[in-house]
């Protein structure tokens, strides 16, 4: 099975110089958790998440209008296939780069769809999606072992909140 089989192509994007306020918004219009950051030609220049602006708020103490997309993605290892890439190469990406989504990009490099878990599990086993159930399609071991990996639980900074504030200070 290739990744455009799964894919979701509805994406809504946003540019580098996106406010987080309207990405936070794009997302809750559009009840998603991931908007790809795109340049004008439409080549994905990386992903802001729903955790990644609440990360961003909180440690620069800032509102966020004060912001932008660009601040999110500058240090960011974009994780992409292309749309005719396996799922196997996918499930693999996201297990080794520790990703929920990853970008689908067309020949051309510019943005096909994106893939999130959602997505994989919807065509696992005997899965209903979006009301229609579908055909056991994928395995359930390499799934589990994606997720498995992607949901473990990191290491947390050895130093609280309050301490790292003073330290910064």
């Amino acid at each position: 099975m290739n990744i455009n089989e799964i894919m979701s192509i509805d994406v809504k994007t946003c540019m580098p110089s996106s406010n987080l306020q309207d990405v936070a918004g794009l997302m809750w219009n559009n009840d998603c958790g991931a908007i790809p950051v795109v340049n004008e030609l439409n080549i994905p220049l990386g992903i802001v998440t729903d955790r990644d602006i609440a990360m961003a708020a909180m440690l620069n103490q800032k509102p966020l209008w004060a912001l932008t997309a660009a601040e999110i993605i500058q240090n960011q290892n974009l994780c992409s296939c292309q749309q005719n890439n396996s799922l196997q190469e996918c499930l693999n990406m996201m297990k080794e780069e520790g990703v929920r989504r990853v970008i689908v990009t067309n020949a051309d490099d510019t943005l096909a769809g994106i893939v999130s878990i959602g997505d994989v599990l919807a065509f696992t086993g005997n899965s209903i999606s979006r009301g229609k159930k579908q055909a056991a399609q994928i395995k359930h071991e390499p799934v589990l072992s994606m997720l498995k990996h992607v949901s473990a639980h990191r290491m947390q900074p050895q130093q609280p909140l309050a301490q790292m504030e003073k330290n910064s200070e």
